[in-house]
């Protein structure tokens, strides 16, 4: 829980794609130290996996009429837009993922400035970072989420709307299942399960407990920016092999390997915008996160 402010007054928030494994995270967290929260998403957990408190709406991003009812309708003065199609619906669908990534953001944006709500807090992706022979992304997911970035400087520029716009690379924990990356969480669960599992892919990446990023995410909301910013959220690159290590460090003999398929990452990353906007923050070490996650998943075996 951010403890930022202790004296904070509460928000009301709206998180876009807030049924995901990050929303799910951000809207425990949001409910938990007071804030009242509504989850904008086309998928909504069953009534049994629902928080108590939280208002669900189900609602599509590409629709600028719906999202500006909610807004208006529930009193929303903050905003946490996670909702997107992910890289292998975009490369399936480039359409669709354009629709998605980039004009719901541009909705979500002319809904805040409409509402005069003050700043938005967008989760990006390192996958927006260029690099290869081209110093392009190098998937549609990463052109959208570049796109986004861009778009929201001019939304600063044009009508004065603070935006931060946060790059995960691979955000690990419990509740993690689908992605490409979700391979590092189903790895942990594997070995608490004592089961073998192979990590689809090498290479070297950055990894960051769920509970860190969550932690990132609401002193970023608790901020209004000034002007847009956008960073990678650490600069600790470590390896597939690291993670395999680290998980049989935690569960000695666990039978994980790792697959001889290298991961295209961007040579450096960069989170000084961030730690100039935010100053600094509890980190939590691939290690710790190996553990936390695999003890979630056994008191869930166990339970």
């Amino acid at each position: 829980m951010s403890r930022q402010n202790a004296k904070r007054m509460p928000l009301t928030v709206l998180v876009t794609g807030g049924s995901g494994f990050l929303g799910q995270a951000l809207t425990d967290a949001l409910a938990e130290r007071g804030d009242k929260v509504v989850v904008f998403d086309l998928n909504l957990p069953a009534e049994d996996a629902r928080l108590p408190g939280v208002t669900y709406v189900e609602g599509d991003i590409t629709q600028s009429g719906a999202i500006e009812a909610v807004i208006a309708g529930f009193g929303i003065d903050a905003i946490l837009h996670l909702a997107a199609l992910v890289i292998p619906a975009c490369r399936s669908n480039p359409v669709l993922g354009a629709k998605v990534n980039v004009i719901g953001h541009i909705n979500i944006l002319e809904a805040a400035v409409k509402a005069g709500i003050e700043h938005v807090v967008y989760a990006s992706s390192l996958a927006a970072r260029p690099r290869g022979p081209l110093a392009s992304p190098v998937n549609l997911y990463g052109v959208f989420k570049h796109c986004c970035e861009e778009i929201s400087k001019v939304y600063f520029l044009d009508h004065g709307l603070g935006s931060v716009g946060l790059r995960p690379n691979v955000v690990y924990g419990p509740g993690r299942t689908s992605g490409e990356t979700a391979a590092i969480t189903l790895a942990m669960r594997a070995a608490a399960r004592g089961e073998a599992y192979e990590l689809p892919f090498s290479g070297r990446m950055c990894f960051q407990h769920v509970d860190e990023v969550t932690e990132i995410f609401l002193r970023c909301l608790d901020k209004p920016a000034s002007a847009p910013v956008v960073s990678d959220l650490t600069t600790e690159i470590e390896s597939m092999h690291d993670v395999a290590d680290a998980i049989r460090a935690v569960v000695p003999g666990a039978a994980i390997t790792v697959a001889d398929n290298p991961r295209p990452v961007p040579e450096t990353m960069d989170n000084a915008p961030l730690r100039a906007f935010l100053g600094s923050w509890p980190a939590i070490s691939l290690m710790e996160g190996t553990r936390r996650t695999i003890e979630a998943f056994r008191e869930t075996v166990e339970g």
